[in-house]
């Protein structure tokens, strides 16, 4: 199979054929173009990496408008660093970073209606120059100056943030983007994120160790005719582009025989990916961050919105082979394999094991929740709720620090719901398209299915949330908080 599907013509060779093929198919049929698979596009852009140094990463994050050209078009889209992307940041276990955020979005006389949360009922697209951050999946306080996502950044402001990574924290792939109440979805489809990478003891592994790292955000981009997105009509528009690191089918470069580690990140608003890479297996380290047992080999992977995944590829023999992305994204990216052969060993076996993530026993639990994912009156005034309520932290549940808990999640709607709490992963018992006792962050809920989980709210105290990550659906009410306290 890999022999028969494998391309093996030079890039070069395939563009030019693909616009004969389309030119070609447009003169036959009165102009009815045949389908064809769409060709490669420029060699995988990397975001510039930003190194803590001596257990400290000190970083400023501008969040601004910029003009780029993105799939061909000039947009004017609000940013971090003036790019689709922001940087990497990298850290390891036990290290601080430091961020500055500095809101430089033009200045919106509305902005200063915003409350940092909303009244009761009052869940609609808000303040959309308005921002903060959130540290996606990372087990660090919801307290400022840390991750509290319910502070808000008007423009021409600036916010500090400090974050202590625990010294046993997963190592993984993990992501920051902006979570300000009402204007989530339009940011981050903006591309207003950036990868975040946790190391630990599994980095040390020798062959790990040796291969070169890939950063691969998935994306969704969305803007109208002028290249502008500043409306959730245009936000909502049909368009199944997924963009990776803001490009269009960007080519990865391997040699055969070379093993690289890839930290994957769908930071899309909305859309799932259900990855194959033609004629090539998926080894797996970690998913949302959280180190397997052991390395688990896959043909496919499905990342919904919000998860992440750490993965070893060892390149097959010369060609240039397609990663699909499912349906509707199609093909999201190529990887070219030329060049000398480098015969890298592939790990499989044990990784490290996490203390945080110790399975958790029934005789452990010491309460148990059910709740309802729903809808509540209808357009134009959709909003999206929690146990029958849209959000608002006036009623935040309390739960006792160290508590264990097991829920019960119910989605009573027929749209599919990425379920992702803050702070603290969890432990799957049942559903949502994965195995039983992986540990995650971001979980599917499908519709009308139930999903099951185990999970310990340690460490810290504060006020945190959880939700639904197509984050149009947050922005409309799909968010409830949890207020943890000292027992």
């Amino acid at each position: 199979m890999a022999e028969r599907s494998r391309i093996t013509m030079d890039r070069r060779t395939v563009l030019q054929g693909l616009g004969i093929a389309t030119l070609g198919a447009a003169a036959l049929g009165g102009g009815r173009a045949l389908a064809v698979t769409p060709g490669p596009g420029p060699l995988l852009f990397e975001p510039k990496v930003e190194q803590a140094q001596g257990g400290l990463l000190s970083v400023a994050v501008d969040a601004r408008m910029a003009s780029y050209t993105l799939g061909g078009q000039r947009v004017a889209m609000r940013s971090y660093d003036a790019g689709p992307l922001g940087r990497t940041l990298r850290l390891k276990a036990g290290d601080t970073l430091r961020l500055t955020l500095n809101n430089q979005l033009p200045f919106d006389p509305l902005a200063y209606l915003c409350t940092a949360t909303p009244v009761p009922g009052d869940n609609a697209p808000r303040g959309f120059n308005v921002t903060n951050m959130h540290l996606h999946g990372v087990h660090v306080s919801p307290n400022s100056p840390a991750d509290n996502i319910l502070l808000m950044v008007r423009p021409g402001e600036t916010q500090h943030y400090v974050y202590d990574i625990p010294k046993d924290h997963p190592p993984g792939t993990y992501f920051y983007h902006a979570h300000f109440h009402g204007s989530v979805a339009l940011q981050v489809a903006s591309g207003m994120s950036g990868a975040l990478i946790v190391e630990g003891p599994m980095d040390a592994i020798p062959e790990i160790r040796a291969a070169e790292s890939r950063v691969i955000v998935f994306q969704t981009q969305r803007f109208d005719a002028l290249g502008v997105c500043d409306d959730y009509k245009t936000l909502m528009k049909p368009d199944s582009q997924v963009y990776v690191n803001g490009q269009v089918r960007p080519v990865v470069r391997m040699r055969p025989g070379e093993v690289q580690r890839w930290h994957l990140v769908n930071s899309s608003h909305f859309e799932n990916v259900t990855l194959t890479l033609e004629g090539h297996g998926l080894t797996v380290l970690c998913y949302d961050g959280n180190p397997l047992p052991k390395t688990q080999v896959l043909d496919t992977l499905r990342l919904i919105p919000g998860n992440r995944a750490d993965l070893l590829v060892k390149a097959g023999a010369p060609g240039l082979y397609r990663l699909d992305g499912g349906d509707p994204a199609g093909v999201v990216a190529y990887v070219e394999v030329a060049g000398d052969t480098r015969d890298m060993p592939l790990y499989a076996g044990a990784l490290p094991p996490v203390a945080m993530l110790k399975p958790i026993a029934e005789m452990e639990v010491g309460f148990g929740r059910r709740l309802e994912f729903g809808m509540a009156e209808g357009p134009p005034s959709l909003r999206y709720t929690v146990n029958g309520k849209p959000f608002t932290c006036a009623d935040a549940w309390s739960i006792p620090l160290g508590a264990v808990e097991e829920w019960e999640v119910y989605n009573h709607t027929a749209d599919s719901h990425p379920f992702h709490i803050h702070v603290n992963p969890f432990q799957m018992l049942s559903g949502g398209n994965v195995q039983p006792g992986v540990w995650l962050d971001t979980v599917e809920l499908p519709p009308f299915e139930r999903i099951r989980f185990r999970t310990r709210f340690a460490d810290f105290t504060g006020t945190f949330v959880f939700h639904c990550h197509n984050l149009q659906h947050e922005d409309l009410g799909m968010m409830q908080a949890i207020q943890v306290v000292a027992p």
